[in-house]
């Protein structure tokens, strides 16, 4: 067999006798240029639109300006800070007379706080009289000590005594809010003459019930309101009583 002029056939095709076939491959098809990416530039950080730009300046400071120290509040009631205040600035004999009152109230399971009544830094326990929710009545024994007791300052105490009792009245069953027993004590180691003269039970506030009392160190001596209103009479008897298991005797405490 001749060759052919034009040189010998690429292996594989055509098909020569005696030689195994052997297809060849298709080369890969060719692909379409693509540029690499760019590298995006880097945007600066903005900041958040509710961060201010610039940090809000420090609040001046005045040389020489008094910091009061936060009063504890009850509802309805202001609180100046008056004389006489915390137990650092009681007397011995006042100190060891509420820590006998305070030792009592905690014996009553009574919740035992400290804070202005008034013009007064008064310690206080309150408990229930009745937990009913049908006709629920909390009970308030408040006992202030002043330098000097006057006839104007047991009868403030008393009033004020008879806004924070309204303040601790619940809402019953029936609408409208059950009743507040409260006992309002003065201890004092001078007492003025005329203020044994306003010791004395007056109804206040509607659905409360106040007995006023004065204890006077200097004497020895425990002064509880005796008369019977005619309004309540068949209560004022109770809240005495509980006067009576609160208040001790200060011949008892003090000798």
């Amino acid at each position: 067999m001749t060759k052919p002029p034009w040189g010998p056939q690429p292996g594989g095709y055509p098909y020569q006798p005696g030689q195994p076939y052997q297809p060849q491959p298709y080369p890969p098809a060719p692909q379409p240029y693509q540029p690499a990416p760019q590298p995006y530039p880097a945007q600066p950080q903005q900041p958040h639109p509710s961060q201010p730009q610039q940090p809000y300046p420090a609040q001046p400071q005045y040389p020489g300006q008094p910091q009061y120290p936060a009063q504890p509040q009850f509802p309805g009631q202001p609180q100046p800070p008056q004389q006489p205040g915390p137990p650092g600035q009681q007397s011995p004999a006042v100190q060891h007379y509420l820590g006998a009152v305070t030792q009592r109230m905690t014996m009553g399971r009574l919740q035992i706080s400290q804070h202005w009544i008034g013009q007064v830094w008064s310690l206080n326990g309150v408990g229930a009289v009745i937990k009913s929710s049908l006709n629920p009545i909390e009970l308030a024994i408040c006992v202030g000590a002043v330098p000097e007791l006057t006839p104007g300052a047991l009868a403030d105490f008393a009033r004020q005594t008879d806004q924070f009792a309204q303040s601790l009245r619940r809402q019953s069953a029936m609408v409208v809010k059950g009743g507040a027993h409260a006992v309002a004590a003065l201890v004092s180691e001078r007492v003025h003459p005329a203020v044994l003269q306003e010791v004395k039970n007056k109804p206040m506030s509607w659905g409360s019930v106040i007995v006023p009392a004065v204890v006077d160190l200097g004497q020895r001596q425990l002064h509880v309101a005796a008369n019977t209103p005619f309004i309540g009479m068949a209560i004022w008897g109770s809240v005495r009583s509980k006067a009576r298991d609160f208040l001790p005797e200060p011949r008892q405490v003090l000798g």
